[in-house]
């Protein structure tokens, strides 16, 4: 509110609105209502102070009060400038950007003149997304006010429609040229005045692929614009030959940018891909005719490469050498990208460019003392020899400059020595070395990894609480180690023994978010989910990793039965969501207010790929399947109430699965695990259809759950919210049996698809709980369910009673109670179980616990809806008795049936009752601190830490574990109360 247009009206106008404004600044927001009466109650044509009010009133929560005030004032036509921001301001927080198109409109009639009104016109359409009309104020702008950046506001209105036209024949034959006809017109007319205008033009001619047009553009007096970016015109030429395949010029305009830049790796990269090209073309340069030419002379055999990369270190080397410092990694990397591209194409001339052993030696001894060693060298590391792996490695270790001590390991003495170390092991790691260990001698190495670590701490004694400890990776490699040890023996105390290791780790090394990630996952396989909120806000998770990082905590909370964390996370993570399209609307008016106009088609694809993020569509079903779990039929909020809050369609699915983006950060976790147990490309694709697939299910659950409760008779006085089709399309009972046919068939494809029960690393994504769901038996009881449902809604339509309908009733009933208590029996366990001896703590009972819950509350919300469909019947069948004479009429068993079906449903949700109590270590009075589930090795000085560290974990646990089983129980008490009121 800082620029409220002060120089457009009176002092004394202005007096009267500040104290307005001050309050709305500070959110004192009743008392700028207050104000804005006082000042309305003498000037009662004061529009300002009306917006004013209005937007307070937003603020407050009176959303169709502050809409009704703003349409007062709209239908005044107002033209000052203060009133039309503020109405503004009032609209974009109602995120009703279309009211300000009409407004500037509006405001435009009686001012056609008014360059300010015509801006504000155009902004607004941006943030509607109104492309053509964007073309035509810009004309009418430049009409008006001929300004340059006014026509080229124009011109990239064009292009933003032909960018997203459906028909890509339109965008080309008919938009981008004409985009460049107009900014050609420009040109010839001398008028191109900046550096936007210039990469506008270039823009439009990448599109079009007009690559030689844009190196003429370049080489002209346009490409003295580009000052922006040092060398920008080089670097744009050498990328357009790339695109036309002139592959000579780009290797001489790479040779050129990288005798300048000897360390740009993403010149090696272009260089070589074109040097090959040549080579594969048996390409010959032209006669050179003086010797001016020689520069420019493409680099066409492997000799010729390695000539000039040999060149470029040889100069670099120079220069190291004069100003005391390490040569530049580029050069070094390049010849490694050589050998390994010529590995792959199986090239004759592999052998001169020296072997991958002495290679990569001579790179660990140059730069093996910098953090990024190992993730430079780990592309070339598959070049070396299965045979010469251990060589190699034990070669590096000989260079380590380390000393004994007390325990006889040998420690490093300074911080470039922990660095040349951790990369040591990281290699041997990558190249399966430690796989070949036997489980003791992992053990021995973990012990030793944690000594290592605990050393390199007074090392970083003055390092700052956010940096990172020098020695942090040897507790990541620790915890590696141990879980290669758990998946291969199975054996659950090394679970724990992991988590005790990291949170110690965390305690010295606060900001390691390597540590929280794994302590997430960690205590997420354990199934206690309570101290994950705080690992997760230590992340500091802001903006697109609500996006990119959500997954690791998402697909986790409700299956854990945290719902109220759940419904938080759900919350922060919808709000990004949600603002996401008005931040990137103003992006791009920022844009174009600058006029970096080749950032608008990035803000574009942002603002599409969030849109349709799989993430985003998971976390708004989960939090609606959610709220109708955990509130839907307490205290009067009834299923159908929700349902038309939540204005679902059941009929049709809205999702756009076509466009589905995954924007998860799935390499985010450390991992140095041999090739063959990285997660691979093939196993994001399945993580991605995993997702997809629960999803699916998930939406299915949803829109069958609406479509069951749209079946419900509606009160005349309710009649205008109930869902209509007003004849059109398919009534709701066809809508609940289509959509019964298509999760029957999901179920069965679900279960016979190899990827629904695919596992990932654990660095990797979690995997989904369909496979979990349907082992569980609950996709069955939920189908028939609904089953009943349809049934019962068409035994209710018909005139005369159906005995076969009545029986398959009848049989459905059965099916559900015996489904169901086949579930909870199984699940029906002791949490700490004894096996050969060993206290083994399940951690798989919660999830089937949680997953179960949710089904019956299902069962139950649609078990009220069969009792709403029912009870009309019972009413009219007792009418009838009443009526007969000589005697009473025999009433429909399926009353009877449902009256029995209640009555299992009720002991069904005791017995579940009863079994979410037994995962309570409260009520079960077990401290699990002492049942010493972990065997973690301590020596006898640390051993009071040590105890105090794991009794520490135990407890959260206990509260986690306690805190589930209290938020199970409440849900279950709720649709318990609800089922009492179930009777016919």
């Amino acid at each position: 509110m800082a620029n409220r247009g002060g120089h457009h009206v009176d002092a004394v106008t202005e007096r009267r609105l500040k104290p307005i404004y001050d309050n709305l600044d500070n959110g004192n927001y009743k008392t700028a209502i207050q104000m804005a009466d006082k000042v309305l109650k003498k000037h009662r044509d004061l529009q300002c102070a009306k917006v004013l009010k209005a937007l307070a009133l937003l603020r407050i929560g009176k959303r169709l009060e502050s809409f009704a005030l703003t349409q007062d004032v709209m239908s005044t036509k107002p033209v000052d400038e203060p009133t039309l921001q503020a109405l503004s301001i009032c609209f974009r927080e109602m995120q009703k950007p279309e009211q300000i198109v009409e407004l500037y409109t509006t405001a435009l009639k009686s001012n056609p003149n008014n360059e300010e009104f015509h801006t504000h016109l155009f902004m607004a359409l941006v943030r509607v997304g109104d492309y053509k009309r964007q073309q035509q104020v810009a004309k009418e702008l430049y009409k008006v006010f001929p300004k340059n950046p006014y026509y080229f506001w124009g011109v990239m209105s064009i292009i933003l429609q032909a960018l997203t036209a459906t028909d890509d024949k339109l965008a080309q034959m008919m938009y981008l040229p004409l985009a460049e006809k107009m900014v050609d017109r420009m040109v010839n007319e001398g008028k191109m005045e900046a550096e936007a205008e210039v990469n506008i033009y270039l823009m439009i001619l990448g599109y079009l692929k007009k690559h030689d047009k844009a190196v003429n553009v370049l080489d002209g007096t346009l490409g003295q614009f580009l000052k922006a970016e040092v060398g920008a015109c080089p670097i744009r030429k050498a990328e357009l030959y790339c695109n036309m395949s002139q592959w000579a010029e780009a290797n001489g305009a790479y040779r050129r940018l990288l005798r300048q830049r000897p360390d740009e790796w993403r010149f090696y990269q272009q260089y070589l891909k074109s040097a090959l090209a040549l080579i594969d073309s048996n390409w010959s340069p032209p006669i050179i005719q003086n010797d001016s030419d020689c520069d420019i002379q493409a680099d066409h055999t492997v000799d010729m490469v390695l000539d000039f990369i040999d060149e470029l270190a040889a100069a670099d080397a120079e220069i190291a050498s004069g100003k005391s410092h390490t040569p530049s990694r580029g050069v070094f990397l390049a010849r490694m990208e050589l050998l390994r591209i010529l590995k792959e194409r199986g090239s004759q001339d592999l052998e001169r460019t020296g072997s991958p052993t002495r290679l990569l030696k001579s790179y660990f001894d140059l730069f093996g003392d910098r953090p990024c060693c190992y993730d430079d060298i780990n592309q070339f590391l598959p070049l070396l020899a299965v045979e010469d792996r251990q060589q190699f490695v034990d070669s590096l270790v000989d260079t380590l400059a380390l000393e004994t001590g007390e325990d006889g390991i040998k420690y490093a003495t300074s911080v470039k020595q922990i660095y040349r170390h951790l990369c040591i092991l990281k290699v041997s790691r990558r190249l399966g070395l430690q796989d070949k260990l036997s489980q003791d001698v992992k053990l021995s190495l973990v012990d030793e990894l944690i000594k290592r670590s605990e050393d390199a701490l007074k090392y970083g004694k003055d390092l700052l609480n956010t940096d990172l400890q020098y020695g942090d990776e040897y507790l990541v490699m620790a915890v590696h180690l141990l879980l290669d040890i758990w998946q291969e023996s199975g054996t659950e105390r090394y679970l724990w023994r992991m988590i005790e290791i990291l949170e110690k780790g965390l305690k010295a090394s606060t900001s390691c978010h390597h540590m929280k990630l794994l302590l997430i996952r960690l205590y997420c396989l354990i199934g206690a989910f309570g101290p994950i909120p705080d690992l997760y806000d230590g992340l500091d998770i802001k903006h697109i990793q609500q996006d990119t990082l959500g997954y690791t905590v998402s697909g986790y909370v409700t299956s854990l039965g945290h719902f109220t964390s759940a419904n938080a996370l759900f919350n922060t993570t919808l709000k990004f969501f949600t603002v996401n399209h008005k931040d990137t609307t103003e992006y791009m008016i920022t844009a174009y207010k600058f006029g970096t106009f080749h950032k608008i088609p990035e803000f574009l694809t942002f603002r599409r790929r969030i849109s349709h993020s799989i993430h985003c569509a998971l976390v708004t079903v989960e939090k609606l399947l959610l709220e109708l779990l955990s509130e839907a039929e307490i205290g009067g909020n009834t299923l159908q109430d929700f349902i038309l809050d939540m204005e679902i369609s059941p009929e049709k699915d809205e999702t756009k699965w076509e466009e589905i983006t995954d924007n998860r950060d799935l390499d985010v976790m450390l991992s140095w695990a041999p090739q063959h147990r990285q997660l691979t490309d093939d196993d994001k694709a399945a993580s991605l259809q995993q997702e997809k697939s629960w999803l699916k299910l998930r939406q299915l659950v949803l829109r069958s759950l609406a479509a069951a409760s749209y079946l419900i008779p509606i009160p005349p006085q309710g009649a205008s919210n109930t869902p209509t089709n007003n004849g059109e399309g398919p009534s709701h009972e066809e809508v609940l049996g289509m959509l019964i046919e298509q999760l029957e068939r999901y179920l069965g494809e679900a279960a016979e698809d190899p990827i629904t029960h695919r596992k990932f690393p654990v660095q990797g994504p979690p995997s989904t709980r369909t496979a979990s769901y349907l082992k569980g038996g609950c996709g069955t009881i939920l189908l028939t369910t609904l089953k009943v449902v349809l049934r019962i809604h068409e035994l209710s339509t018909q005139n005369e009673e159906s005995a076969d309908l009545q029986n398959k009733i009848q049989q459905d009933f059965t099916v559900i109670i015996d489904k169901c208590t086949e579930s909870i029996r199984r699940s029906r366990r002791c949490l700490i179980r004894e096996d050969n001896e060993t206290r083994i703590f399940d951690r798989h009972i919660l999830p089937e616990l949680v997953m179960l819950v949710e089904t019956l509350g299902f069962v139950i919300l649609l078990s009220g809806v069969c009792y709403r469909l029912l009870k009309p019947m019972k009413a009219a069948a007792n009418r009838k008795s009443k009526k007969k004479k000589g005697g009473a009429t025999v009433k429909p068993p399926v009353f009877q049936h449902f009256k029995h079906y209640i009555e299992n449903v009720q002991l069904m949700a005791d017995g579940l009752t009863c079994a979410v109590q037994d995962i309570d270590p409260t009520t079960l009075s077990l401290d699990l601190g002492k049942l010493q589930l972990s065997d973690a090795p301590v020596e006898p000085k640390i051993v009071d830490d040590t105890a105090a560290g794991t009794n520490s974990i135990w407890k959260r646990v206990e509260k986690s574990y306690h805190e589930s089983s209290k938020e199970l129980l409440d849900v279950l008490k709720g649709k318990k109360e609800f089922l009492a009121m179930l009777k016919l």
